[in-house]
């Protein structure tokens, strides 16, 4: 059965709110409720996220890193960038299943998403890497940089919200990536949909 959010539009909003709120406070100000920053890990096996976007002037992203990562529950901002702005690299909790999204907001309210899980590895450096691929799409790909020479796709990397879907459960993940969705492609693409209030943009437009 496809696992869908109660509801993705109010999912949407507070996303955003929580993106504006952290480029306009700056990088101290914590985000509002329900959506909390993101802590690294203080103990145990990790492995480094470094978080990259390729926007135009006037879109603003944002990073969000899973709490629970099957259900694709409990978003935390780990970072927020812009055209002239990345987030700063953070860790991530090593050897096992995590999930994370790039979260692009236009100014015109528009927005998108892609998800993915994966498995870091203690002592290696993984990339996500996002942007705008169209003028109605986004896309976005976890890589695996440890060697920066030979920067590869990440092979245990999981697409959770192709289409439609909002959190497909692994196990489908996985039939989906071995029949080849979405392989191949540099950055598998989500389309931009409404969903952010006036409200949410207050301070934003014009930053």
């Amino acid at each position: 059965m496809i696992q869908r959010d109660i509801d993705p539009a109010r999912a949407g909003r507070a996303r955003l709110a929580a993106i504006v709120a952290a480029l306009v406070l700056g990088a101290c100000a914590a985000p509002p409720k329900p959506l909390g920053r993101y802590m690294a890990p203080a103990t145990g096996p990790t492995a480094k996220l470094v978080m990259r976007g390729s926007v135009p002037p006037g879109d603003l992203y944002g990073i969000f890193v899973f709490d629970d990562s099957e259900k694709c529950s409990g978003s935390r901002l780990a970072g927020t960038g812009s055209n002239t702005r990345n987030p700063t690299t953070t860790t991530l909790t090593a050897n096992q299943i995590t999930t994370v999204e790039f979260y692009l907001l236009k100014p015109n309210r528009q927005f998108c998403n892609v998800r993915w899980s994966f498995t870091p590895v203690a002592g290696k450096t993984y990339l996500l890497n996002g942007g705008a691929v169209s003028a109605n799409a986004c896309g976005a790909r976890v890589m695996d940089m440890t060697n920066p020479e030979a920067i590869k796709l990440e092979p245990t990397a999981l697409r959770r919200n192709p289409g439609a879907t909002t959190c497909l459960p692994l196990a489908q993940s996985k039939a989906a990536t071995v029949a080849g969705s979405d392989a191949g492609q540099s950055a598998p693409e989500a389309v931009l949909r409404q969903g952010a209030g006036t409200e949410d943009l207050q301070g934003l437009i014009g930053q």
